[in-house]
């Protein structure tokens, strides 16, 4: 109740000094106008059915419940500051004194407008969606502010030119959709994956184009060389499925992989190397356990493969860079081997010329 207002807002709501009063009972009817308040006059002309005339105009509502749990609120219709400046009409809550809704005068036409079917306009008396916002200078927006904690702003922002989202304190444009974007350009379903082009994306990230091919780029504007990628999934020459990566720099792909699993690099491939359990270049090192050309072709034809290297089987999977590692262990083996039979050899090729020399020379002696 306006009893519970500090005595200076109660003074703000109550005439400076109270006039004689003259007490009405039952019904009356007023036929004409009727003008209340303490600046009227004889002569008064009439704009309305009633006029409240006077230097700080209040209408106020006063609620005189008692009955437990029944509402007892007091309001007051306001038009103008009752001191210096401020014109406008508000509606104040009088028991706490606070403004809720306030018009200030001078404001354009159809500022809010409710249309007959509950849609609401501001800035258009004729509003098409539930809450319709018009701005004639070109871009109408709506601020979102909180000011617990640290005060943020934002704004959702639209013109000719888009839909943005704008961040005050930054003042940058984190999220902007351009005019005349297609349907689907950007969608969430409802299981949370993301959609590019598709507004029913079966993946977390699913980007679609309505082409024989769609692709993305990943961009470094800074770079200073080739400062894009291209990853590309098209129909391929096989019209099988064909993914492609290509540095944007005018010319193919550099890496091609099929739906056969088989893969064309321009370039060299590099791999992390073999961690060398068969012993990689340790065959040369002193003391490295290596095997006769007896034992070493025995296990090899009793395994049916090359000892380091281990089985191959057609269509298994194969670890390349620990199947090279073994190759070159084999590899080094055999040439070890070759050293070995080229020593023998060449011993045996010794041997021999001496056993021809002396054949001769016993051959001379007779």
């Amino acid at each position: 109740m306006h009893r519970l207002l500090p005595a200076l807002a109660i003074a703000s709501l109550l005439p400076a000094t109270a006039p004689a009063q003259t007490l009405l009972s039952g019904n009356h009817s007023i036929s004409g106008g009727v003008c209340i308040g303490p600046s009227c006059g004889t002569g008064e002309l009439f704009a309305s059915t009633l006029k409240l005339k006077g230097n700080s105009v209040r209408l106020f509502f006063e609620d005189i419940s008692t009955s437990p749990g029944f509402p007892t609120n007091d309001w007051v219709l306001e038009a103008n500051a009752s001191s210096g400046t401020g014109d406008y009409f508000a509606l104040r809550d009088a028991d706490t004194f606070q403004t809720i809704m306030r018009l200030d005068a001078g404001a354009p036409w159809y500022s809010l407008y409710v249309s007959s079917d509950g849609d609401v306009g501001m800035g258009t008396s004729l509003p098409l969606a539930n809450l319709h916002v018009l701005d004639t200078d070109g871009t109408a927006s709506l601020r979102l502010e909180g000011t617990t904690g640290t005060p943020y702003s934002w704004d959702l922002r639209g013109n000719q030119g888009g839909f943005y989202v704008y961040d005050i304190g930054a003042g940058t444009l984190p999220l902007r959709i351009n005019a005349g974007a297609p349907s689907s350009s950007f969608a969430i379903g409802s299981d949370g994956n993301v959609g590019i082009g598709t507004n029913s994306p079966d993946a977390p990230l699913e980007v679609s184009d309505n082409e024989t091919f769609s692709y993305f780029r990943i961009t470094a504007e800074n770079a200073s060389v080739n400062q894009s990628v291209d990853i590309t999934f098209t129909e391929g020459p096989l019209g099988t499925g064909e993914m492609r990566y290509n540095i944007v720099d005018g010319d193919g792909p550099e890496m091609r992989l099929n739906a056969n699993g088989d893969m064309v690099l321009d370039g060299t491939l590099t791999t992390g190397g073999p961690t060398c359990d068969t012993g990689c270049d340790a065959v040369f090192d002193a003391g490295f356990p290596r095997l006769s050309v007896t034992d070493h072709a025995a296990l090899m034809w009793e395994n049916g493969h090359l000892p380091a290297v281990g089985p191959t089987l057609p269509g298994a999977p194969m670890n390349v860079s620990e199947k090279m590692g073994a190759m070159l262990n084999e590899l080094e083996h055999a040439h070890i081997y070759i050293e070995q039979l080229h020593q023998r050899i060449a011993a045996q090729e010794a041997e021999t010329a001496e056993l021809r020399a002396l054949v001769r020379d016993i051959a001379a002696r007779r």
